[in-house]
């Protein structure tokens, strides 16, 4: 299977790549290999489990490194992901006791919507079998494109605000809910690897699983999120969290503009016959 560059996946360590390599399997299937250490920061301080963030970040890395160096997209595009979905599909999703947890990492371009004769928009589903699964939605833009929508960005420094923050900063509660302020750590290496011109998407998730876990006590095995809006660096984001039975819904704004919606279930999965 040919190796990847960590570029190709859209990070600038190889510490935080997830995935190696890549090869075709069929006209829109594609496997990658996948590896999640045991010694990410994100796995303390519970070791053995692998959080769902990671599993997320997995997909993501995947679906970017065979639209760059698979399709031949190249490393000009940009990729916006406007919804995402991880369902955890064993009882207990743990690392073994020695080593990361690897695999096969299937991937199925479900969807492809041209615009001028180029890719524009892909679904695609993911499947770790036994594992786990999921699907990303997501928009493809020329840089110049990308950069025309984001020209009021605030400009990345290296001046990294929010050392230490605390991620869930509450501030109120209530029967069933919940609101907090998100902590954002611009110094951390995982969510800002490279330089970004937004709130990272996987910052949210992140969050939402942390509240699930954080209320209920337990990992969730069904995460899913939505990107309404792009969340701008150096902006206030508060969030409300509603709790449903085995569940978490939680929704992230900026002012009166939600930047996302996420939805989490603990329910352990059963497949569809």
């Amino acid at each position: 299977m040919p190796l990847i560059d960590r570029s190709a996946a859209h990070r600038s360590t190889r510490s935080e790549s997830l995935v190696w390599a890549i090869e075709r399997a069929g006209e829109q299937a594609w496997r990658a290999d996948v590896e999640i250490p045991r010694s990410h920061w994100l796995c303390h301080p519970v070791p053995d489990r692998v959080p769902v963030t990671l599993l997320a970040e997995a997909f993501r890395q995947a679906g970017l490194a065979i639209c760059v160096a698979g399709l031949g997209m190249g490393q000009s595009v940009r990729f916006v992901v406007s919804d995402m979905t991880v369902r955890v599909e064993t009882d207990e999703l743990r690392f073994p006791r020695f080593g990361a947890l690897d695999g096969k990492l299937e991937a199925d371009f479900t969807g492809i919507r041209y615009r001028k004769g180029v890719p524009h928009v892909l679904e695609v589903d993911y499947r770790l079998p036994g594992l786990a699964s999921g699907h990303v939605n997501a928009q493809v833009l020329a840089d110049r494109d990308y950069r025309a929508i984001r020209r009021n960005a605030v400009e990345f420094t290296d001046a990294a605000l929010g050392a230490g923050a605390e991620l869930i900063q509450v501030t109120d509660r209530g029967p069933g809910t919940m609101t907090a302020r998100l902590g954002i750590d611009e110094s951390d290496p995982f969510f800002f690897d490279h330089p970004v011109d937004h709130v990272p998407g996987m910052l949210l998730l992140h969050a939402a699983e942390r509240i699930h876990e954080g209320e209920l006590g337990t990992a969730p095995r069904f995460l899913t999120i939505s990107f309404p809006a792009f969340g701008e660096l150096r902006s206030a984001t508060d969030l409300q969290a509603t709790l449903t039975g085995h569940g978490v819904e939680t929704s992230f704004a900026q002012g009166h503009r939600v930047i996302g919606t996420a939805r989490s279930d603990s329910t352990p999965y059963r497949a569809v016959a």
